[in-house]
């Protein structure tokens, strides 16, 4: 019996029902919605850990004020004499009354004007300041984890190149560490999806690209990633020009050691086949200036001049 040839598959799937958009977006994300899965309580933690900082902050002041606003219904729903100094206020004035002695109580702050004096309104008080402690403990929690949190921020060409390195035909990408950290023991792994209709079946097909240099022990520079297109590469039968107009994507893993967080990071990336250019080559970025120093300039990474 014939051996079946081993095919690699790095966990984004190989057939589909049709096309599909890129695997890896922009920000290392992937282009998969997953349906069906349940909710967890314990899921949360990850959600405010992984939002936005606007959306984190802008989630903490909504919880703060509808919790405080209903607190505040129920003070209000109690009466003019469940709060101290609340006698002769009516709608909208006692409601707010109410409103600001639940931001004193859910704080703990307690400045001492406002004070419950029904037991209904002392066992409303005693709940919300017992939330209102978890609360506040929680929202802790969420930005210590926030700012502990291990990640990298390496900034990737806009685009990788084809143009000749030493005297061969290779594809490269840079990338910069934009973060004052240090990671060190920087490994990187290129893999290129190519995309063909078969029956009506989309399958990829996946193969890792060997790199010219693959893993380095120091990042304080840039690093151009180099793809040399030899007998060995899958793209070495193809032109140039057939490498620009095929269906494929370059999907990037980097992952290395930061010594500020004492942990390793991983970083996700790719490139688009449109987003590959040729005919240029990278502006070089660092330079030495008079005292000696290397001097790198990173807001020119995209930067790139013609071959000559």
């Amino acid at each position: 019996m014939a051996k079946r040839a081993n095919k690699y598959d790095p966990g984004t799937g190989a057939s589909f029902s049709g096309r599909t958009k890129r695997i890896i977006n922009k920000d290392g994300s992937f282009n998969v919605v997953k349906l069906g899965a349940k909710f967890k309580m314990n899921e949360a933690y990850l959600i405010f850990i992984k939002m936005s900082w606007i959306q984190f902050l802008g989630s903490l002041l909504l919880t703060y004020l509808v919790a405080n606003a209903f607190f505040a219904f129920l003070y209000y729903s109690l009466g003019q004499d469940a709060i101290s100094d609340t006698v002769g206020l009516e709608g909208w004035n006692h409601y707010m009354h109410c409103f600001f002695f639940s931001t004193q109580t859910f704080t703990t702050v307690g400045y001492g004007a406002l004070s419950p004096v029904s037991n209904a309104a002392s066992f409303i008080a005693s709940l919300e300041a017992l939330i209102g402690f978890l609360s506040f403990s929680l929202a802790t929690g969420l930005l210590f984890g926030r700012f502990s949190k291990p990640t990298a921020k390496i900034k990737f060409s806009e685009n990788a190149l084809i143009h000749d390195v030493n005297g061969v035909r290779s594809l490269v990408f840079r990338i910069v560490n934009e973060r004052p950290s240090q990671l060190m023991n920087l490994h990187a792994s290129v893999t290129l999806n190519m995309e063909s209709t078969i029956e009506r079946r989309v399958n990829r097909i996946y193969t890792k690209l060997n790199l010219e240099i693959d893993h380095i022990e120091f990042f304080p520079l840039n690093w151009t990633i180099v793809h040399h297109i030899d007998d060995q590469s899958p793209l070495a039968q193809l032109t140039t020009e057939q490498i620009l107009k095929s269906d494929g994507e370059l999907l990037i893993h980097i992952h290395g050691y930061d010594e500020m967080f004492a942990q390793e990071v991983h970083l996700r990336h790719s490139y688009l086949v449109e987003e590959v250019l040729s005919g240029r080559k990278f502006k070089r970025i660092f330079s030495i200036d008079d005292d000696g120093d290397i001097v790198i300039r990173t807001d020119e990474l995209n930067e790139t001049v013609p071959v000559s």
